[in-house]
């Protein structure tokens, strides 16, 4: 006969509250794991504009792949190019700005970003781009791309030609520099500009966006411009970027890629506001002829040229931009370029980038120090 299981009896006189407990027990439990999911899940779309901390990290979610727990902010930096909130006219074409990553222990990790989500430009909105890299060691960074597609813009739409700016080199007033030149700009002027462009509500396109603007397949918001800093000197990375991040204005410093101390470069002035682009690998110097500015483009082939240009990519991890040595254009340099790939680049002619212009030598406009904040306007606009 089939026995009947039963309950032990319980050997004292204490009230069972065992299952009540367990209740309580999992009903805490399953509260922990929520928030804690919901805490993680803001932490890994938390967006680049976001309120930076001292590293730079601007609000970057870095997270254990394994364990999803939350590691060491400011190791891993991921650079959205352009401004961080894209602005798209209703019925183009979206263009992907694109996104940069340097870990600071393992290198460049841009080409291991992944993109998800989707803009769909005939219905006006507000759509969401997240870039996502896991490095070697497991760990996951992760930011956020706002996309706002309007015809709705207050200034209306630019086709008439953006200002590049070409800036070189700053300094602060209290040291002033021993050769210095129209080309330092001191870190009162720029802040003072950079004070001007965020509180006018300025838009800094990606090279993505300026060379489709070039293409005229994309239009642009009346009240764009894009920032450049030449050489990558120290006084720039040591005083300008932390400028250009408390304004929240993006910016290209353009480096010479075979200094002694590029990784490291690369490496301590990461920030989610400065993509770092070519000025070549190796041409910043003088060559042997007389042409043009001396520069040493013009001793290199179509294959040399190409060769360098593709160094250089290879170091940085991006074909967006490239700026000409000394401003020096080669007869070769077109097909060159053309055949790295890259997306635009720059002489120093004093001009601004109008629709049909020739994206392998557009020009900028100089910065030159001392000039004023109302000088300094009428060239951007």
């Amino acid at each position: 006969m089939e026995r009947t299981r039963r309950r032990p009896t319980r050997r004292d006189n204490r009230p069972d509250y065992g299952l009540g407990v367990l209740a309580i027990i999992s009903v805490l439990l399953v509260a922990c794991i929520v928030l804690g999911s919901i805490y993680l899940h803001r932490l890994i779309q938390a967006s680049v504009g976001q309120d930076s901390g001292s590293n730079g990290s601007s609000g970057i979610a870095v997270i254990d792949e394994g364990s999803g727990t939350p590691l060491e902010d400011g190791r891993i930096v991921m650079t959205l190019c352009g401004s961080h909130e894209t602005i798209v006219r209703t019925g183009e074409e979206y263009v992907e700005p694109g996104c940069l990553v340097r870990d600071r222990q393992e290198g460049n990790l841009t080409d291991r970003v992944k993109v998800s989500g989707s803009v769909d430009t005939s219905t006006p909105g507000t759509y969401t781009i997240t870039y996502t890299v896991v490095n070697d060691e497991g760990m996951r960074a992760s930011a956020e791309r706002t996309v706002r597609v309007t015809d709705d813009v207050e200034s209306g739409w630019d086709e008439d030609g953006i200002s590049v700016m070409m800036y070189h080199y700053v300094y602060d007033p209290s040291d002033e520099p021993d050769d210095l030149n129209a080309n330092y700009v001191s870190t009162d002027e720029l802040e003072e500009q950079l004070a001007w462009l965020h509180d006018s509500g300025f838009y800094y396109p990606s090279w993505a966006e300026l060379r489709a603007y070039v293409d005229g397949t994309h239009s642009l918001p009346d009240r764009s411009v894009i920032l450049t800093f030449d050489d990558g000197a120290y006084n720039f990375l040591e005083l300008g970027i932390p400028l250009l991040e408390k304004y929240e204005v993006t910016a290209t410093s353009f480096t010479e890629c075979s200094r002694d101390d590029i990784e490291y470069m690369l490496d301590t002035f990461a920030s989610p506001y400065v993509c770092f682009e070519s000025h070549s690998y190796d041409m910043h110097h003088a060559g042997s002829t007389a042409i043009g500015h001396g520069g040493a483009i013009y001793d290199l082939s179509e294959d040399e040229l190409a060769d360098d240009l593709q160094h250089a990519v290879d170091i940085l991890g991006t074909r967006g931009a490239f700026a000409y040595p000394y401003g020096d254009v080669s007869d070769v340099s077109a097909a060159a370029i053309e055949r790295v790939g890259i997306l635009c680049s720059f002489t120093t002619d004093y001009d601004q980038v109008y629709p049909g212009d020739d994206p392998t030598r557009l020009s900028r406009i100089r910065v030159s120090g001392g000039e004023g904040l109302e000088y300094y306007q009428g060239s951007v606009w």
